[in-house]
């Protein structure tokens, strides 16, 4: 005899939302109705329902789930050691690299995270929000050791992050892919580090070294 263990409530969100990443990625966002992820997961709209008011809902926590992998990957580097500047680098060149592998070259993803950042789900101003503060905690750090130069901590966080925009947003990198224009993330992290470090009392040159192309 089959003895059927019931989940907990926190249990079956988990599994509608890993049923429906996969059926994201191998369908798509557009052609997966709700209807399919209950069929998937033997039982009716109505019940998906209980756990999620709508396939918007059920959008948000994929997204939700790829932006904590990214989060986990920004902590990892924040709490790696080393100097802020080459701290601030390596979160340049890994946070593209991620997007680029994880949100836009898996193409059925990407028609989601894109829809996702034009309608500003929470999740993705959730993230954004964390990004700015990651950031400007560096700059501080880099301020106190006397890597950077006399700057406003909170003013420069937001121009730096604006400046990312073409690096870690997801549509973005696609469309200067599309272009032949392919961002370059070691070039912009050594740009915006050279204006960091004007006037810096202790400059470290280590951040500039060329360690090849960024992937």
């Amino acid at each position: 005899m089959n003895i059927r263990v019931k989940l907990t409530p926190e249990e079956t969100r988990s599994r509608i939302v890993d049923v429906a990443e996969e059926h994201f990625r191998r369908i798509g966002y557009a052609k997966t109705a709700v209807a399919d992820i209950a069929d998937a997961l033997g039982m009716s709209s109505a019940n998906i329902y209980r756990f999620f008011p709508s396939k918007n809902a059920i959008n948000n926590a994929i997204c939700q789930k790829l932006l904590t992998e990214a989060d986990a990957l920004v902590d990892a580097i924040v709490a790696s050691g080393g100097s802020a500047g080459a701290r601030l680098r390596r979160l340049i060149e890994d946070v593209h690299h991620f997007n680029r592998t994880r949100l836009t070259d898996e193409r059925r993803i990407h028609d989601m995270v894109a829809i996702a950042m034009e309608e500003r789900w929470p999740a993705i101003d959730e993230h954004c929000n964390r990004m700015g503060r990651v950031i400007a905690g560096l700059l501080a750090e880099g301020l106190e050791a006397g890597e950077f130069g006399p700057m406003d901590v909170a003013q420069t966080a937001e121009v730096i992050f604006s400046c990312l925009c073409s690096l870690f947003h997801p549509v973005m990198i696609a469309e200067c892919a599309q272009e032949d224009r392919p961002p370059q993330p070691t070039a912009v992290a050594l740009f915006i580090l050279r204006a960091l470090t004007n006037g810096a009392p202790q400059p470290n040159p280590d951040i500039f070294v060329n360690k090849g192309p960024s992937t």
